[in-house]
Formats: C-alpha cells, structure tokens, sequence
C-alpha cells in the first residue's frame, strides 16, 4: 500500500487496523492528508461520512485484505487476529464506497485456506461477488 503513495493523487483509507509496526506508525503521522485509518479499536465510533467525503465522485480501487476480518469470522489468514470487521460491517463500507465512487477494480488477498475449512473459503468468494454487485448494480 504504501507504494501507491508514491503517486501525488493517490489518497488510501484503511479500515479495521489493529497494529501497525512502529516505522509504519511514524509514516503514517507523517502524511495524514493522504490517509485515513479507522482504527480497529474504535469500530463502534467510525464516522462514515468522512469515508463519503474523502470519496466523492472519485476513481477507488479496493483492496480487501481477508485479515481485516475478526479472526472468528475469517481464521484462514496468515494473520487472524481478533477486534476485526464483521460481515454487515464490511458490507457498509462497500455500499458506501459504491454509491459514492466509481469503483475501478478490487482485489481480494491473504487467504490461506486450510483443508476440510471451506467456510473461510465461501467467505472469501461471496465477498468477491458482492463488490461485483455493487459494482454493477443499477
């Protein structure tokens, strides 16, 4: 993510965070007009509408990174770790981004599917449907 920053128009909105290492931190602080972190910690206190604005009418490419996920809900990652998003909460922020942007690609990582889980595994399929249907719905 932070080589997309390279590029002076790109801003970067990340959800559910919960730990960054320190020389991320530090970056971070650094260029705070160009990224935006809704903590995981302070889930039940996001405001929505400062996504919506940051947003408007622009060109958004999501990336979806499966250990944004509660690690109940998603535990095939490289990383599950708890205090994450839930499904209704990541599918708010989809709706959001697509009645506000004109979403131009997505992609979907860090899925390590573990055998005879499969749950993990329709997880991360029905997420990939769902930003289509964003995407594309009329």
């Amino acid at each position: 993510m932070r080589r997309c920053l390279d590029y002076k128009n790109i801003e970067i909105v990340s959800f559910g965070i919960r730990n960054l290492c320190s020389d991320e931190y530090k970056y971070y602080k650094s260029i705070p007009k160009r990224m935006k972190i809704f903590w995981g910690k302070d889930m039940e206190n996001w405001n929505l509408s400062i996504l919506k604005k940051m947003i408007k009418n622009k060109n958004v490419y999501i990336t979806f990174d499966l250990d944004g996920f509660d690690s109940s809900l998603m535990s095939a990652t490289g990383t599950p770790e708890p205090g994450g998003l839930f499904w209704n909460d990541a599918m708010r922020i989809l709706k959001i981004t697509s009645e506000n942007s004109n979403i131009v690609g997505a992609d979907i990582n860090e899925l390590a599917p573990k055998k005879n889980l499969h749950a993990c595994d329709f997880i991360a399929a029905k997420l990939a449907y769902k930003i289509l249907s964003y995407k594309f719905r009329k």
